[in-house]
């Protein structure tokens, strides 16, 4: 279980490493620098993901879960700081 965990992770700082690497040397514009970094990002995703045991949709049901339960209460929170920021201005 340990050797599991130490591949993953090896896997994961090499991508990581890799795309830093590919960046810097290739001196991509926005787009392409963004594009690489997504793609690595959804590549770490799901190896890691899948070295746990869950499926790749198991992202879809937890972004609904954190738009359900996380964002409102984000919102809630920077609309009370944007309605004290009005208040001391007025």
């Amino acid at each position: 279980m340990l050797y599991h965990f130490i591949v993953t992770g090896l896997i994961v700082l090499l991508v990581i490493s890799l795309t830093f690497f590919i960046i810097r040397r290739l001196r991509l514009n926005p787009m392409g620098k963004y594009s690489i970094i997504v793609a690595s990002t959804i590549f770490v995703l799901f190896t890691v993901i899948r070295s746990f045991g869950y499926d790749f949709f198991i992202i879809f049901s937890f972004i609904e879960w954190t738009t359900k339960f996380v964002f409102p209460w984000i919102v809630l929170y920077w609309l009370i700081r944007a309605i004290k920021t009005l208040e001391k201005r007025g």
